[in-house]
């Protein structure tokens, strides 16, 4: 598995009605989306980013979808953003049924004296423990071995239930709902 997200930073006259009305004509065009296991729509409304998010089942449905005219249009409306990709180590879902309102990214460098089985070791003890959450939709561990750095991802039922985190880079984002049932990705 592979997560990818880039990050567009919204002229000041698309506002957050927009951002809503985008998600709610987009959505329909991925279900059904070749290797797309989810795809969640965030919205980071103090800095005014749009964000989604997408975990796909192998690299080449995500190469897939950035020569498609699906990320073309993003293309076309706001520039070509910066793609991130990390490789999925843990995945797994919490205990709530309810759809995330929040996601919570969580990013530390990976010391270079630290062997990387003890951290791989170390990171699988913390998502299992993650798992248990109350208000936890799902909980994944990424790395960037270009960057070297450890993301641990969490979505919420609530921002209420959001965890604290003490690590070196935290973000927070709003999970937008599209005006309709879900099937396919998330």
């Amino acid at each position: 598995m592979l997560a990818m997200q880039y990050s567009v930073r919204l002229p000041k006259e698309y506002d957050a009605d927009k951002v809503r009305e985008r998600v709610s004509q987009r959505g329909p065009m991925f279900d059904g989306y070749p290797g797309l296991a989810h795809k969640f729509y965030l919205y980071d409304d103090e800095e005014h980013i749009y964000a989604p998010f997408y975990i796909w089942e192998n690299s080449q449905a995500a190469q897939s979808f950035l020569m498609h005219n699906l990320f073309g249009d993003v293309v076309q409306d706001f520039g070509r953003p910066r793609v991130r990709s990390w490789q999925i180590l843990d995945f797994g879902y919490g205990a709530s049924n309810s759809m995330p309102v929040s996601m919570m990214t969580e990013t530390d460098k990976v010391c270079e004296k630290h062997a990387l089985k003890d951290l791989k070791v170390r990171e699988e003890k913390g998502h299992r423990e993650a798992l248990k959450a109350d208000g936890l939709f799902s909980h994944m561990v990424l790395l960037d071995p270009d960057r070297w750095e450890i993301t641990r991802v969490s979505l919420w039922e609530s921002k209420e239930k959001e965890v604290t985190t003490n690590s070196d880079c935290v973000h927070h984002y709003d999970v937008l709902q599209e005006n309709r049932l879900l099937s396919g990705a998330a």
